[in-house]
């Protein structure tokens, strides 16, 4: 676990920057949040204030408004960080097809510059949250990080392009940084538009669910504490610098497996119908984590079922079911 430490989290009022937040702050650790508290979900402020109740001394943490593509939001900050954990970008593969360049300069330009920050002021390390998506429709499963890269939306191609950027400072400048491959996170606090919230929504009001195509697609959905794990294991082992490393389950299920176990879970009547696949998603997504078992000492502990009765139960007791 990382303690006592100075930690920049860009992104650090989303869905895992507070989970990260959460696990950070106990630890005595002095946190700087980053976020632009846009309006792509609602929420974040109510997260954000919800795992920082109990740290309400300055020396705890601090919150910043402001977008990274703005280069004076780090340049103005007087801490001498010794990690950024950098999640900051604009979500969602569909909306990435119908916003290309609002994501592109989102994500690759505030991604540029927290690099050159963390050059310019000699952090001791860089965690780049990058996504599975740069994968593609896999050629071959489970996929290991050495699999070729074939993005299939605005958004897998800006998240691997700061990867890109990640292992350029590396290689040139020695930049201890390391990017992760998430894949499929779920889990308390999860984005209103992401799947499993969404479909528990429908579930508790008895509508129907839409599942695009026939509901064979395979999901290496990962809960969000074991992803958080991961992003601490990266932060802390100097050995990572320099490497990129899947971060996922590694036991994926489809689409209609989840929607049973779901509906298992609320006791509920299943409604569901199929409509048209949508442009971006990918068939299977299917993690190989050996890299980061041997090197992190990565290993997910909450299984699907597990996972989503954790979601379920928040979503119920924070009246998140609408």
């Amino acid at each position: 676990m990382i303690k006592n430490k100075s930690i920049a989290i860009a992104g650090g009022a989303g869905f895992i920057g507070t989970s990260l937040v959460e696990q950070l702050l106990p630890e005595n650790n002095f946190l700087v949040i980053i976020d632009n508290f846009n309006d792509y979900y609602q929420g974040k402020k109510e997260n954000l204030a919800s795992v920082t109740k109990n740290y309400k001394n300055s020396k705890d943490f601090e919150i910043v408004k402001g977008n990274l593509i703005d280069k004076t939001i780090l340049s103005n900050l007087d801490y001498d960080f010794d990690i950024i954990f950098n999640l900051a970008a604009q979500a969602g593969v569909r909306y990435s097809i119908e916003n290309a360049a609002e994501v592109t300069k989102n994500n690759i330009v505030s991604a540029l510059n927290i690099l050159e920050y963390a050059l310019n002021n000699d952090i001791k390390k860089v965690v780049y949250a990058s996504s599975s998506s740069v994968y593609g429709n896999p050629i071959y499963t489970p996929c290991d990080e050495a699999h070729p890269k074939n993005p299939i939306s605005p958004y897998a191609v800006s998240k691997l392009c700061g990867e890109i950027y990640a292992d350029y400072y590396f290689r040139e400048y020695k930049l201890p940084v390391t990017s992760l491959r998430f894949y499929t996170v779920y889990g308390p606090r999860g984005r209103p538009d992401m799947a499993i919230r969404k479909f528990f929504n429908l579930i508790f009001q008895n509508k129907e669910i839409s599942i695009y195509g026939d509901g064979s697609q395979l999901r290496d959905f990962t809960y969000v504490s074991d992803l958080v794990n991961g992003l601490i294991l990266a932060g802390e082992k100097a050995e990572s610098s320099g490497e990129v490393f899947n971060l996922g389950c590694s036991n994926p299920i489809s689409v209609n497996e989840l929607i049973n176990k779901m509906y298992e879970i609320s006791r509920r009547p299943k409604k569901v119908k199929y409509i048209e696949k949508q442009r971006g998603d990918v068939d299977i997504t299917y993690s190989n984590t050996n890299k980061a078992k041997e090197l992190l000492n990565y290993i997910p502990k909450i299984n699907i079922y597990d996972g989503l009765k954790k979601t379920y139960e928040w979503q119920i007791k924070h009246n998140s079911i609408q």
